[in-house]
């Protein structure tokens, strides 16, 4: 068989394409329809989270976490009060009453208030 019966042997077949009975075709589809899944149920609209809400009103995850670590620590040294933090933070010692704290060192702003206005 030579390259030029091959190709007049395809040229033949196109040719005389076959076309699919009716019959064939109807058992095609029913036996498609059969496979086909069934529809999946409506489902209803989804619900909005407010964790997706909550994170984008702080900035995001990373910021959120930054923050909660940092009320997390805020409140670690709160309650603990280690000795170095509280002696570097305030001059003080932790004995002293809260009257004898100056919260304000020569900041005389009020001091204008004990005069009467006149006007």
């Amino acid at each position: 068989m030579r390259d030029r019966d091959l190709d007049d042997l395809f040229a033949e077949a196109r040719r005389e394409a076959p076309m699919p009975s009716a019959d064939l075709m109807a058992r095609i589809l029913a036996d498609a329809a059969a496979e086909r899944p069934a529809p999946a149920p409506a489902r209803s609209a989804p619900r909005r989270r407010l964790r997706p809400w909550l994170l984008a009103l702080f900035g995001g995850g990373g910021v959120f976490a930054g923050l909660a670590t940092a009320t997390l620590a805020g409140v670690w040294i709160g309650m603990a009060q280690p000795a170095p933090v509280a002696e570097a933070l305030w001059g003080g010692t932790a004995g002293d009453p809260l009257e004898s704290v100056d919260l304000l060192p020569g900041y005389d702003l009020f001091a204008s208030l004990e005069t009467p206005v006149e006007g």
